[in-house]
């Protein structure tokens, strides 16, 4: 996942990020499970960050995090969604990515 792409200034694209605690077992399970359905999905092309809340804690407070793994979904108005947990439910995390 690209770090770099999107931020909360860029609303005119749809954003998915990615809210992790280090290389804690949870969040290792969640970015793999991200990227395997984002490819079985042929989703290539949304904008997609990823956030270390140990590096980074402000960030929790500035989106509105209380847990992790979280995944966000920023659409091109600026509406908000989250999905919290490792994204193993594979239902939940294809129906959250149905919107991109």
């Amino acid at each position: 996942m690209n770090r770099a792409l999107a931020d909360d200034n860029h609303q005119h694209n749809a954003t998915l990020i990615l809210f992790v605690t280090g290389e804690a077992p949870r969040s290792r399970r969640a970015h793999h499970n991200l990227t395997a359905a984002l490819e079985a999905n042929s989703i290539d092309d949304a904008p997609t960050r990823e956030i270390d809340l140990l590096r980074e804690p402000q960030e929790a407070i500035s989106f509105g995090i209380f847990a992790t793994p979280a995944l966000m979904h920023i659409d091109a108005s600026g509406k908000r969604r989250v999905l919290y947990g490792d994204l193993s439910d594979e239902y939940s995390l294809k129906n959250f990515l149905s919107a991109l």
